[in-house]
């Protein structure tokens, strides 16, 4: 009698082991804080429309421009007829050569200010567009650096169109938005060889525009049909709990979109002017029905138009084309009471995998068999 409760305490305390590995995996108490979903918790919509000229040069004045050399063998001429013309005569050397073009410009972080500039150079040479400004008080900023996408790039011998927002592009740089009363004072293309490159190269830059954009308020329960250059949808979140933008795990988007043969976009979250969540690149030149989700993890760019201070915002961006349509499905924001682990995680002895693997697949349920096994050999004996 002894020995067969002696057994079926074994298996008991063997399954319910078992057990506690399925029942108890890593398991941790992660309290929503913040789950904003579908239309109630929409505030506004409102998509942006790159038509407000600022500033554009007509590009017919090469007397606005200054070329330099970073070397004196290099050869080179400027000209223009409504596009500029830069072509240089490269000679070969055992070090990095360029060629800058450059002119100085004014106008105001106030306004906004966007540029749009189409360009192409040469396949086989780099480039790359750098601005500056200044401070009320006439202190220098960059708003540029070397790991920017807009420097060194590869010539495609093909005209590209470049969207970018000189305060957003200044406080990638610094860290801080341009003070009230910043201005752009400066613009610059350059030409870049590798060390021993030789040849004839040309950047021809098609137009430069500066605009501010104007926002047009929308259904978003209803399918808008309009040239769109970004959409935002502002969200009457509350966080009465003070949690911060740390906490935040992960959304998803729906909504059917149509854009131009070229669209290329993503999906931004965004607290006030700082991104929290970024989604994967996307396209969509006919109407699709598409599910984005965003991730403070896949953070790595920035809208190309700023949202107001202090609002939660999801941002539709397009880093090529425009959206010609676009209905809102619904959309989820979730935050945890503990922040997201969004670091690589430390790595795991691959034996000690194995070893759990063979105790709780194998050895577990042989012992649990055998020790039933012989319980019912020791019943069948005593009743014989």
């Amino acid at each position: 009698m002894r020995s067969r409760n002696l057994y079926a305490l074994l298996v008991i305390a063997i399954v319910v082991m078992a057990s506690m590995v399925v029942v108890l995996r890593g398991k941790i108490d992660q309290t929503t804080i913040l789950n904003a979903s579908n239309l109630n918790s929409l505030e506004s919509s409102y998509y942006v429309r790159l038509n407000n000229t600022i500033w554009q040069d007509p590009l017919n004045d090469p007397s606005q421009w200054h070329v330099s050399s970073s070397q004196s063998n290099i050869t080179s001429r400027l000209s223009s007829d409504g596009e500029l013309h830069l072509n240089a005569s490269i000679a070969p050397e055992s070090y990095p050569q360029a060629v800058n073009l450059f002119r100085s410009v004014n106008f105001s972080i106030a306004q906004d200010p966007v540029l749009l500039i189409s360009l192409e150079a040469s396949v086989g040479i780099h480039y790359g567009i750098r601005i500056a400004g200044q401070d009320s008080s006439g202190n220098p900023f960059q708003a540029w650096s070397e790991s920017s996408y807009l420097q060194h790039r590869s010539g495609l011998g093909h005209k590209e169109n470049f969207t970018v927002n000189a305060a957003v592009e200044a406080y990638k740089v610094n860290g801080i938005f341009p003070a009230a009363g910043s201005s752009i004072t400066s613009l610059q293309f350059y030409i870049e060889a590798t060390a021993g490159q030789i040849g004839q190269f040309a950047l021809d830059v098609y137009r430069i525009a500066v605009v501010s954009p104007n926002q047009y308020a929308f259904d978003s329960a209803s399918q808008v049909l309009r040239s769109m250059d970004g959409i935002a949808l502002t969200l009457n979140a509350t966080n009465d709990l003070d949690y911060t933008d740390s906490n935040f795990a992960q959304g998803y988007i729906d909504y059917y979109v149509k854009g131009t043969q070229d669209l290329v976009y993503t999906v931004y979250f965004m607290h006030g002017l700082t991104v929290i969540g970024q989604g994967y690149d996307y396209s969509a030149n006919s109407l699709t029905y598409n599910i984005a989700t965003f991730s403070a993890s896949n953070i790595r760019s920035y809208p190309p138009f700023l949202t107001g201070n202090n609002t939660f915002s999801i941002i539709l961006s397009p880093s090529k084309g425009s959206f010609l349509s676009f209905q809102l499905g619904g959309f989820s924001v979730r935050y945890l009471s503990q922040a997201p682990l969004i670091s690589t995680p430390t790595n795991i002895d691959p034996g000690i995998i194995l070893a759990y693997y063979l105790t709780f697949l194998f050895v577990t349920p042989v012992a649990i068999v055998i020790l039933v096994s012989r319980l019912f050999a020791h019943e069948t004996n005593q009743a014989s």
